[in-house]
C-alpha cells in the first residue's frame, strides 16, 4: 500500500491498495469467490485464504466476505493490519506478547488503549460470546490478514510471532464460537500448515487465483460505468489486452498470459485513467511506447516511497529490480543478496513484495518479478529519471512509516525515523512529539537499555501534559515508574506511582501495570487492591489475573516459611 493512493479512490481504479468496505461498488468480479468464502469461513473453526501477494485476498475479505457476513446480521470484528502503537507505551504491560496487543486493538479499536491491553485472546473472545433469541451460541468471526509477517524471515524476536501464533490457534481449540480466517501468502503456505497440524485445529483451506481474461474484461467495463466514464465501448478490453501483454525486452516480442493478475490490472487502469485527458473517448494509447512511460514514472514513485522509508538512495531498489528483469531474462534468477553490510536489506525486498512488485521464489531464497508486464518499464528507469518526487511527510505519514518497519521488525529503521522527525524543522506538534518519543523509549526498552527508555518517557509525558493529555500522561508515568525501577532507583519509582494515585479509575489496562510495579517494590496490598480495581473495570483482565495469583501464591508461600 502506497501513501499516494491510501484512503482514497482514483476514479474507477484503486491502484495497489486494497479495496474496502467502503469501495463495495467497485469491488468487482469476486462474486463467486465471496460466497465461496463465506460458506468455508462460516462452516470452519479455522479457514485459511491464500494466493499470490496482488491477487486480492484482503480486497475478498474486507470488501465481500466480512460485509457480508455483518449484512447478514453476524458479528464480524472489525479488520485491519497489524502494527504496533507506542499509544500503549510497552513498558506499562512488558509481559502481553505486543502481537497480541496490537491484534485485539484491530479487532476492538474502540477499547484500545484503556481495556484491551493486557487480555488475552481467549479471555478477549469469551467477553464477546453471546447467544440469539433462541438461546443458541452466536459465532463471532474473525480475521488475521497478512499471515506471512509472522512466517517470513525478519529480526523480530521469533519467541513472540512463536507464541502469537500459538496462542491464535489456541483459541481455536478453546473458544467454539470462534470462526478465525487467517490471510496468508501462498509461499508461506507450508509453514503455517505445520503449525496449524501441531494444534491440531479442525479447518479448511481456499485459495484465490488471478481473474480469467473474460472477467477481467467485465471488472473494467463495470468500474468505468460506475463513475459515467465515456470511454469507448472497446476500452475494457484493449486495457486488458495490455495487462496480459508481455513484451520483450528489446520489444520484438508479445506473449499474453492466460490470466489477468488484480494488482497489476488496478496499476495499468489506474496509470492510464490518470495519464488520458478528461473526457476523451480512449483510455488505451495505440503507442505501447507512451504507456511504457507512463508507467515507469509511476513505479518511479513507488521505488521513491520504498526508498524514502528505508532511507536509501532510490536508485538502490531500482538497480536492484533491474536486475532482476535481466536475470529473468536469460532464465537465472539468482539468489538473494542477504548482506547486513549491503544497503539493500530484506526490508526493502519485502517492502517491494507488499507493494506486488516481486514475489518469493524457490521457499524464500530467490525472488521474481511478480509482473512481467513491468519488466520493460523497469528497465526504462535506467535511462531516464521519471520521478515524480515525494510530497512532503506529514507528521502522521512519518509516524505510520516507523511503526509499520517496527512491526516488521525493523526496530533500527523505526528508532532513524523518529529521531529524524523529532530533528526535523519546524519540530512535530507536542502529541506528535510525545508518540515519537515513546516510540524510541519503547524500542530502547525491548533493547534492555532501561535507563535511557526512562528518560525517553519521562520527556514524552511532559509533551501529553502540555496539551492537557491527562490519560496518556499516566501511562507513561507508569512506563516511566518501572523502568526507573529497573535501573534501582526505586524512590523514584514509588515517588511516580504516588502522584498517579486515586487518578486512574477509568483506565483498568493501566491499573493492571500500576498493581504489577507496586508488586515489584514489595507493596503487595496495594497491588491486589489495583488488579481488583482492573477486573471490576473489565480491562486487562488476564494480566490481570495472573499477577494477583503469583501474588496470593506468594503470600501463601511466605506463610508457609513462618
Amino acid at each position: 500500500m502506497t501513501r499516494a493512493v491510501l484512503g482514497r479512490a482514483h476514479g474507477p481504479f484503486i491502484g495497489l491498495r486494497p479495496y474496502l468496505a467502503r469501495d463495495r461498488p467497485l469491488f468487482l468480479g469476486r462474486d463467486e469467490e465471496t460466497a465461496a468464502l463465506v460458506r468455508a469461513w462460516s462452516r470452519h473453526r479455522l479457514t485459511v485464504l491464500h494466493g499470490d501477494n496482488g491477487v486480492g485476498k484482503t480486497s475478498l475479505v474486507r470488501a465481500g466476505a466480512a460485509p457480508a457476513l455483518a449484512d447478514q446480521g453476524h458479528t464480524v470484528l472489525a479488520t485491519g493490519d497489524l502494527c504496533f502503537d507506542p499509544a500503549f507505551p510497552s513498558a506499562v504491560l512488558p509481559g502481553q506478547n505486543p502481537y497480541t496487543r496490537a491484534l485485539l486493538a484491530v479487532w476492538s479499536p474502540e477499547e484500545f488503549p484503556t481495556h484491551g491491553p493486557g487480555t488475552s485472546v481467549v479471555d478477549f473472545l469469551r467477553a464477546r460470546g453471546g447467544t440469539d433469541r433462541y438461546g443458541r451460541s452466536r459465532p463471532v468471526f474473525a480475521v488475521l490478514d497478512s499471515a506471512e509477517l509472522l512466517l517470513r524471515r525478519s529480526s523480530v524476536p521469533e519467541q513472540w510471532r512463536k507464541d502469537f501464533l500459538e496462542e491464535l490457534l489456541g483459541a481455536v481449540e478453546a473458544c467454539e464460537d470462534l470462526r478465525l480466517l487467517v490471510v496468508v501468502r501462498t509461499g508461506h503456505l507450508d509453514e503455517l500448515r505445520r503449525l496449524v497440524d501441531k494444534s491440531e485445529a479442525e479447518h479448511t483451506e481456499m485459495e484465490l487465483g488471478p481473474f480469467p481474461p473474460d472477467t477481467a474484461r467485465s471488472v473494467v467495463a463495470g468500474c468505468l460505468a460506475r463513475v459515467g466514464s465515456r470511454v469507448g465501448a472497446a476500452e475494457p478490453a484493449r486495457l486488458v489486452e495490455e495487462a496480459r501483454s508481455v513484451r520483450a525486452t528489446d520489444g520484438r516480442e508479445v506473449r499474453r498470459t492466460d490470466a489477468v493478475e488484480p494488482a497489476l490490472l488496478q496499476l495499468v487502469g489506474l496509470t492510464l485513467w490518470e495519464e488520458a485527458v478528461e473526457g476523451a473517448p480512449t483510455l488505451v494509447p495505440d503507442d505501447d511506447v507512451e504507456l511504457d512511460r507512463a508507467l515507469t514514472e509511476r513505479l518511479a514513485g513507488l521505488l521513491e516511497e520504498v526508498a524514502a522509508e528505508h532511507l536509501v538512495p532510490p536508485d538502490v531498489p531500482q538497480a536492484w529490480l533491474r536486475r532482476l528483469v535481466v536475470s529473468a531474462a536469460t532464465d537465472a534468477v539468482g539468489p538473494v543478496r542477504d548482506d547486513p553490510e549491503s544497503s539493500l536489506t530484506l526490508g526493502v525486498i519485502h517492502a517491494l513484495e507488499d507493494r506486488s512488485l516481486v514475489t518469493t521464489h524457490v521457499e524464500g531464497h530467490t525472488w521474481r518479478l511478480r509482473h512481467p508486464r513491468l519488466a520493460r518499464p523497469l528497465l526504462g528507469l535506467a535511462l531516464s529519471p521519471h520521478a515524480r518526487g515525494l510530497r512532503s511527510w506529514s507528521d502522521q505519514d512519518r509516524l505510520a512509516v516507523a511503526n509499520g518497519v517496527r512491526t516488521r521488525g525493523e526496530a533500527g529503521l523505526a528508532a532513524e525515523h523518529a529521531a529524524q522527525a523529532l530533528r526535523s524543522r519546524p519540530p512535530p506538534g507536542p502529541g506528535a512529539h510525545a508518540l515519537f518519543t515513546t516510540l524510541m523509549a519503547d524500542l530502547a526498552f525491548e533493547r534492555g537499555e532501561h535507563r535511557t527508555a526512562a528518560e525517553h518517557y519521562a520527556e514524552a509525558a511532559r509533551s501529553r501534559r502540555a496539551v492537557g493529555a491527562e490519560a496518556a500522561v499516566l501511562r507513561l508515568l507508569v512506563a516511566e515508574a518501572r523502568t526507573r525501577l529497573l535501573c534501582a532507583e526505586r524512590s523514584t519509582a514509588l515517588a511516580l506511582l504516588a502522584s498517579i494515585a486515586g487518578r486512574v479509575h477509568g483506565d483498568p489496562s493501566l491499573r493492571v501495570g500500576i498493581g504489577q510495579v507496586l508488586w515489584l517494590v514489595g507493596q503487595g496490598g496495594a497491588a491486589l487492591d489495583e488488579l481488583e480495581g482492573a477486573l471490576v473495570g473489565g480491562g486487562g483482565v488476564t494480566e490481570a489475573r495472573r499477577t494477583r495469583g503469583r501474588i496470593r501464591d506468594g503470600a501463601v508461600e511466605d506463610r508457609g516459611k513462618g
